[in-house]
């Protein structure tokens, strides 16, 4: 089944851009999985899975991984892993909502608590979202008014 799509060339970039990024990122969950079960796909040669291995199975391969995971499980002030309430959909996406919702660009205040807060109570999504939001609400203050 062939599919053709159109758009205006003034597009272009921006599809490119788009189509690069969800490319990289399924090819790297694609390379996730298949390092994390060992099990040599057809598709790869034996010299190019030779060294797949030896780059996984390097120094700095590992020390890299183990610093990214902790990265991403910091507990910064023994406040948990950072959270946030946007799911899937891009930061940059929910400033263009918030923009067209207010007529105006999101302050930093307003995207931070679009985006920390559940949406059911309005209620932050842990202690260190709040904590966050004070410390960029004071900060604003600050700048403008002091």
């Amino acid at each position: 089944m062939k599919k053709e799509f159109c758009w205006l060339p003034q597009h272009n970039d921006k599809i490119r851009k788009n189509f690069e990024k969800r490319g990289s990122t399924l090819m790297r969950d694609m390379f996730t999985d298949i390092r994390k079960s060992g099990k040599q796909p057809l598709w790869i040669g034996e010299d190019k899975w030779a060294e797949l291995n030896t780059s996984w199975g390097s120094e700095e391969y590992t020390r890299k991984r183990d610093q990214n995971q902790h990265n991403r499980a910091s507990n910064v002030g023994s406040l948990g892993s950072s959270l946030h309430t946007s799911g899937s959909i891009p930061h940059t996406e929910h400033r263009s909502h918030l923009k067209e919702m207010l007529g105006r660009e999101p302050t930093p205040v307003e995207l931070h608590s679009r985006t920390h807060k559940r949406q059911e109570d309005q209620q932050w999504i842990d202690e260190r979202a709040r904590e966050a939001h004070v410390s960029i609400y004071l900060y604003v203050l600050n700048i403008f008014y002091f």
